[in-house]
């Protein structure tokens, strides 16, 4: 049975609504249109992801594109990053929401 790399619904709303609203107070945004996805990808079930950039690119990322996008997100404050071990280590990383505002 194949894993699903979709996030829950919900967990996938929170995630586009968060970077949505990042995009919209600045008026030249440095993320990329498909960020909110990446999030949504590394962060379906857990606020923590620990995957190498490969196993990221064979869920439809381009590898060539990863460390860039992976840094605009750590730059907008929406990841940030451990090293864990040595060449072609795992890096872990944390997923960072402002919090919702509460009606």
């Amino acid at each position: 049975m194949k894993r699903s790399t979709r996030a829950p619904l919900s967990r996938r709303r929170e995630i586009v609504a968060a970077v949505a609203a990042y995009s919209a107070t600045d008026p030249n945004p440095l993320l990329p249109p498909e960020a909110a996805r990446l999030l949504a990808v590394m962060f379906r079930r857990s606020s923590v992801c620990q995957r190498r950039l490969e196993d990221l690119a064979a869920d439809g990322f381009d590898r060539r594109v990863l460390p860039h996008l992976l840094r605009a997100l750590h730059e907008a404050g929406f990841l940030s990053k451990e090293r864990h071990g040595g060449g072609g280590a795992i890096n872990i990383y944390h997923l960072h929401l402002p919090p919702q505002d509460q009606p």
